[in-house]
């Protein structure tokens, strides 16, 4: 095995881990449509604005959106969304 081959299986080792983390991260930002908890995730706000996640994260450190860390995810109430879209 020549050191092109070992820094292959190295690189393909690296994302294959990196694709996992972020699968799992997917599934913790998901919310469950059967559990009816009340909150969006960023992802989830986003695209119902029609924006980016960043613009969401950054207008939440702003204030202009109010939203609940929970853990390292913020949740966005369902009633943001209504209030930005009746102003």
């Amino acid at each position: 095995m020549d050191k092109s081959d070992l820094y292959w299986q190295r690189r393909i080792y690296s994302l294959e881990r990196r694709v996992e983390k972020l699968e799992a991260e997917a599934m913790a930002r998901s919310i469950n449509p059967a559990n009816d908890s009340g909150f969006y995730s960023i992802d989830e706000f986003a695209k119902a604005l029609g924006c980016c996640r960043v613009t969401v994260t950054r207008k939440i450190k702003l204030g202009a959106i109010n939203a609940i860390k929970m853990g390292k995810y913020w949740k966005i109430p369902k009633d943001e969304l209504k209030k930005i879209f009746d102003e």
